[in-house]
């Protein structure tokens, strides 16, 4: 029996898939609960005991315990079966791990020792003591401690080098592995850490790759080296790729779909106290793109929770702005002053607070909306131009663009300026908002569409042309009615003639159903920017922001009822130039004395009466 069989064999797939989420009896040896890898209300996900699989009806994923766990804990094969051997006590010859696997288990097992030696000192040792006092100030039970492995590195220079040394380990590896460090003077090596409590850096599997240490020393003069201290880059741990928390809270972003990001270590510490495990931290720093690469593995929504001085959100800024660019769904937690200054502080004053807080978020624009609003005096016209530029600049990043138009219609409603002109300042065909904008606009509704400075006169059927046009490029679900109702005669000029046979073509054609393009107006725009800047790109623009602007706030029969009249208009108009160039015919058939023709015509025209 090879090992994936044995292991198999010996996993109770009940047992291995309940260590993640909650399951229920559902009578003859099944299982029922909420799927893990999907929103649902109702349960869809089963386990067949007996059969020894799973399989979601609503997602449609499945199979046994493996591959399970190589799902939730984003794992590849061998790396799943090395952790469920470790389980259930197989051994894998066959698996062979990469080039300098070794060398990193080998860190990985240090670390591993270097851990349970400090948690050890921490709640059994007298050089603790301090230690626990701090935990104990900061509402951090005993429990908790051991949740997060924390411990304590004791104020000696060698405690942990001699651990280590005595198990045979020489200088090299530990300075290596980052736990020890080369004296600068002389020969030997001294303990990173000394003086500290320690907080273990975990992969998402719970691997100890580093240590972060809060000094304990009870005055500046007590105190060496920085109050914090983070273990250096090692061949196993890299800042930039270390998410702090994320090992424990992969479940709760699997249930709150959503991630809350925090400061501080601490804070995240203080999270789980009040109940909420959805919580990691950035540490102070930006977010990195491969942070934000691990963290989409589990959820494509991240909320931001920044201190009530707001330097947090200055820190925040750039991994924010990547988030934005990664296709985050992105919201703020904005701690009020007289709650605390951050997520520690206000579950040290009242636990529930946080929870409410973290049921509550506000998204990322909305945010800056208040925050701008604060900032600038809107009431003055240099105030108006700062806020809105503020406004627009993070509106640019938002990529999605019904959910831009929202926030510009909103942005319009405060300043009391014309939607076109915001639109024209995101689009960069202005500089910045016009100072004397908002005069020129005051009377005017501020959900306008764009329209040309000096404008000609638009026929009502070519408003339904473009209405109609629009409707087809938001990739509707009456495209295809549309289509069949209007011919090509309908359309009231040769602009829109051209204009719709073009969007016909490439709707129905390969190209559009072969397309990796998240949407059609996106494949016509690439469609005609390829073929040089087109002139029908800004009409096709318009067409669609129209439409959008019209439909944001009907229910679906309301669009209905909107589809219906303009495809009338624009029947009505055919049908009246069709009868007018009758009309014209039959006079000239009279005039010329042609009674066969005449007739006709009288008969052609009858059809349309």
């Amino acid at each position: 029996m090879d090992a994936k069989d044995e292991i198999k064999e010996r996993l109770d797939i009940v047992e291995v898939i309940s260590g993640y989420i909650e399951l229920k009896n559902a009578g003859s040896g099944s299982h029922k609960a909420l799927c893990p890898f999907h929103g649902e209300n109702s349960p869809s996900f089963y386990v067949s005991e007996p059969k020894g699989i799973w399989h979601c009806f609503g997602c449609d994923k499945g199979g046994d315990a493996i591959s399970f766990v190589m799902e939730i804990e984003n794992l590849t094969f061998p790396e799943a079966l090395q952790l469920l051997g470790k389980k259930v006590g197989v051994k894998i010859p066959e698996y062979k791990p990469q080039q300098g696997s070794d060398e990193k288990q080998f860190l990985l097992d240090m670390h591993e020792l270097a851990g349970k030696f400090y948690a050890k000192l921490l709640h059994e040792h007298a050089s603790g003591a301090t230690a626990r006092a701090y935990l104990k100030k900061r509402g951090i039970s005993s429990a908790l401690a051991k949740k997060f492995r924390l411990g304590v590195a004791p104020d000696n220079w060698d405690a942990l080098s001699r651990v280590f040394q005595k198990r045979g380990y020489g200088e090299t590896r530990l300075i290596l592995a980052g736990l020890a460090k080369k004296k600068t003077k002389g020969n030997g090596i001294l303990d990173r850490f000394r003086n500290r409590l320690l907080v273990p850096l975990c992969d998402p599997q719970g691997n100890i790759l580093g240590f972060t240490g809060r000094t304990l020393a009870l005055s500046s003069e007590e105190q060496m080296g920085p109050k914090y201290l983070n273990s250096p880059e090692t061949p196993i741990y890299s800042k930039s790729k270390v998410i702090f928390g994320l090992d424990l809270a992969k479940m709760g972003i699997r249930q709150a779909k959503s991630v809350i990001v925090v400061e501080g270590n601490l804070d995240v510490i203080a999270s789980h106290k009040a109940g909420v495990e959805n919580v990691v931290a950035s540490s102070g720093t930006a977010f990195t793109e491969d942070q934000l690469k691990l963290l989409k593995k589990y959820t494509n929504k991240i909320i931001f929770s920044f201190d009530s001085d707001n330097a947090g959100f200055k820190a925040a800024q750039r991994g924010i702005g990547l988030a934005q660019n990664m296709g985050f769904d992105i919201s703020v937690i904005s701690i009020p002053k007289e709650l605390g200054k951050d997520p520690d502080d206000v579950v040290q004053n009242n636990p529930e607070a946080w929870k409410k807080l973290a049921e509550a978020p506000v998204h990322i624009v909305e945010y800056y909306f208040t925050e701008g609003l604060k900032k600038f005096d809107i009431s003055k016209i240099e105030g108006k131009k700062d806020f809105a530029n503020f406004i627009l600049s993070e509106l640019a990043k938002v990529t999605d663009l019904v959910e831009r138009e929202h926030w510009l219609m909103k942005l319009s409603d405060i300043l009391r300026i014309d939607v076109t002109v915001l639109r024209q300042v995101i689009a960069g065909e202005k500089q910045e908002v016009i100072a004397d904008a908002s005069a020129q606009t005051q009377s005017a509704p501020v959900n306008d569409v764009p329209t040309a400075k000096i404008q000609q006169k638009v026929t009502r059927s070519e408003k339904s042309a473009e209405f109609l046009i629009g409707l087809v490029l938001l990739d509707s679900e009456f495209t295809n009615e549309i289509f069949q109702q209007i011919s090509e005669s309908d359309l009231p000029t040769e602009k829109w003639l051209r204009i719709y046979k073009n969007v016909v073509l490439l709707y129905t054609g390969d190209e559009w159903s072969d397309s990796t393009q998240s949407n059609f107006f996106s494949f016509i725009v690439k469609k005609l920017t390829d073929n040089d800047p087109h002139e029908d790109l800004s009409i096709l623009r318009r067409a669609m922001l129209v439409t959008l602007n019209t439909i944001h706030n009907l229910e679906q029969e309301h669009v209905r009822e909107e589809l219906n009249r303009h495809i009338e208009i624009l029947a009505s108009k055919s049908l009246n130039q069709k009868k007018k160039i009758l009309e014209a015919a039959i006079r000239e058939a009279e005039r010329s004395g042609d009674k066969d023709r005449l007739n006709q015509l009288l008969r052609e025209f009858t059809k349309l009466l």
